[in-house]
Parts: structure tokens; C-alpha cells; sequence
């Protein structure tokens, strides 16, 4: 994987810094200049909205790009087909286009509500994951814990396959192999990790990945997954880490993300991560979003600059120039962008 983007010069730390405080200057001119040169494009934040400065822990620096305002509680998030697919209120699986500055609901591939899967209403849903073949996961506490697959089509439709998590305490996250069509799912009570094959039966476990656990391939309180390669990304809360662990073989893979020796990686409660196609990884924890290597280094506070950024952010999508945070105690969801805009003196 490749960890550095193509940049337009080599600069030292401190030429960075100079340069930061003089774009502090001109922090509310360049988001007027740039609208004015693009056309006068909807991209300027919304009223009121004060727009991000500066250049960050790294070179890229995020900025609000948009600001969706007095949204449901949006809990898990997965963006999948173009769409970005939340969980609100605990209640609900909804669809919304997710390149436009104000929340527009994409009724179409959103699930119907109530969702009724073989005659049986299913209720509390709380975490979703992109499956094969451009399918969506839903786990569901009611009337037990269960993950039901749904086919992206418009509406969506239940596809037959699914999983009985009666093992699992409490749903702290889950995860879809793009290729097997295996499921994961962390249990945040029971500690644990584990790996399922679906069926039109109930499917079954078929692997105890990770177990309770102080040291590397063990865990507490796990919550957010993501599945990449043949590797989980696991949010290992109770530890305060995030690890990767295998997902075909209990008890083996990297372990803890550290970080360089230097600068070793410090979370603080963090509840979700994603991964996107540069291989990068993004985490958000109590306060703020991280853009991480898989060595560990934090390449960009995603939310540094941003006064406004979520206290208690529940969920993190990405892809490779767009962050989406969900913040359901402000009832928000904010968009950052990679500011492209140089950063060089004239």
C-alpha cells in the first residue's frame, strides 16, 4: 500500500509552520475566492458554518465541505454503490445521496420501515457493513440478535441469507468479506470476535477469532470492524488500541497498531474506524477523527480545525478525498474534503 501522496514540493516542518500561520490569515478569503472561481458552486459551508483553516498534523488538511444540520441521531454509517447508508435512531436504515450539501434521502434503496424478513418484524438495527456482490448487512436486536443480508436493488430486498448471533452479548460492530461472503461481528459485553458463514438457516460460527484479552489478538470491549484483504480492523475500545487480526485464522495477524517508536499511537475511546481504497486507515474516537497509516502514524486530525467538530462522534466512512462523521449528540453529520488548495507562499 501506498502511504504518501503525490505532493507539488518538499518543504521542512518549519516551513510548513510559517506557511500555516500566514494561511490562518487568509483563512475566510480563500473559501470566497474559491467559490467565486469555480463558479459559485454549492460548495461554501452552509450559514454560519465557520469554514476549517490551516494545514493540519500533515500535508493534505481537511476542511467542511458540508454540514448536514438537524438530522435524525445517525448511529453506524456505511457507504457503499455511491450511497451512504445510516442507521437513525436506532430505528431505521436510510439511504441518502452522499455528495450533496443538505441531507436528501434516497427513498428508494432505503429499507422499508418496519423491515419484515420471512413474516417476522425485525426492530433495533445498529450496525451495518457492505457485503458481496453489492449487498448491505444489517444486524438487528430485535427480536434477537441477527444479521440479515439485503440486496441493493431499489428497494432493497432480503436475499435469504442470514445469521443467528444468539452467542453474541452485545453488538459492538460488524464486518463483510467482499470476496467469501463470510460475516463478522464483535461482541462489546462478551469480548470476543468471531467469524460467520450465512445461511437461509441461520448460518453458523465458524471461527472464535479473538478473545478476552490485555495483550495483542485479544480484546475488550471491541466495537467497530472493518474487513480488508484477509485482515479485521478492530476497535479494540477497552484497550484503548485498534489491531488487526486475521480474518481467517483465530488468534494470529499484526496485533496492536503501534506507531513509530518516536510518536507511538495514543487513542482515547475510540468507537469506529474504516479503510479506504489507499489503504489508509481513519478512527474516530472521543472528540475527534484520525487519518492513520497502517504503521500507525496519524497523517491528518481530520477534525482539528473544525470548531464545531462532534465531542462524541458515534461513526467514520471514508473514501480517499471525503470523510463523513457522524455526530448524534449534535444531531449532525459532517463532510470533510482534502484541501487541495497549495500551500505555498506566493
Amino acid at each position: 500500500m501506498n502511504d504518501d501522496r503525490p505532493r507539488a514540493g518538499c518543504r521542512s516542518a518549519a516551513a510548513r509552520r510559517t506557511n500555516a500561520a500566514w494561511w490562518k490569515q487568509l483563512a475566510l478569503a480563500v473559501p470566497l475566492a474559491a467559490w467565486i472561481g469555480a463558479g459559485c458552486t454549492n460548495r461554501l459551508p452552509l450559514p454560519d458554518e465557520p469554514v476549517a483553516e490551516g494545514t493540519g498534523t500533515g500535508e493534505i488538511a481537511y476542511v467542511v465541505q458540508y454540514r448536514w444540520l438537524d438530522v435524525p441521531r445517525f448511529g453506524d454509517m456505511v457507504l457503499t454503490v455511491g450511497i451512504l447508508f445510516v442507521v437513525e435512531d436506532s430505528t431505521r436504515v436510510r439511504a441518502y445521496i452522499s455528495d450533496k450539501a443538505t441531507p436528501v434521502v434516497n427513498q428508494g434503496f432505503s429499507l422499508p420501515d418496519p423491515v419484515v424478513v420471512g413474516g417476522q418484524t425485525l426492530g433495533k438495527p445498529v450496525q451495518l457493513a457492505a457485503g458481496v456482490d453489492k449487498t448491505l448487512w444489517v444486524a438487528f436486536r430485535e427480536p434477537s440478535n441477527r444479521l440479515v443480508q439485503f440486496k441493493l436493488t431499489s428497494p432493497p430486498t432480503d436475499t435469504g441469507l442470514w445469521v443467528d448471533a444468539w452467542q453474541v452479548q452485545s453488538i459492538g460492530g460488524i464486518a463483510a468479506d467482499a470476496d467469501s461472503g463470510f460475516v463478522y461481528v464483535s461482541d462489546e459485553r462478551g469480548n470476543q470476535v468471531a467469524k460467520y458463514e450465512p445461511t437461509s438457516a441461520g448460518g453458523n460460527r465458524v471461527a472464535l477469532l479473538a478473545v478476552q484479552g490485555n495483550g495483542d489478538l485479544t480484546v475488550r470491549e471491541p466495537r467497530g470492524l472493518y474487513c480488508y484483504g484477509d485482515s479485521l480492523l478492530v476497535v479494540d475500545s477497552g484497550k484503548n488500541w485498534i489491531q488487526v487480526i486475521s480474518a481467517d485464522v483465530a488468534h494470529s495477524g499484526r496485533g496492536q497498531v503501534l506507531g513509530p517508536i518516536d510518536e507511538p499511537l495514543v487513542l482515547h475511546d475510540p468507537v469506529d474506524a474504516w479503510v479506504d481504497a489507499s489503504g489508509r486507515y481513519y478512527v474516530a474516537e472521543q472528540g475527534r477523527v484520525l487519518q492513520i497509516t497502517p504503521q500507525g502514524q496519524i497523517k491528518e486530525i481530520v477534525t482539528d480545525l473544525d470548531t464545531q467538530a462532534a465531542a462524541l462522534p458515534a461513526a467514520v466512512v471514508a473514501n480517499t478525498t471525503q470523510v463523513w462523521v457522524a455526530d448524534p449528540l449534535g444531531m449532525r453529520c459532517t463532510i470533510y474534503q482534502i484541501n487541495t488548495v497549495s500551500e505555498e507562499l506566493p
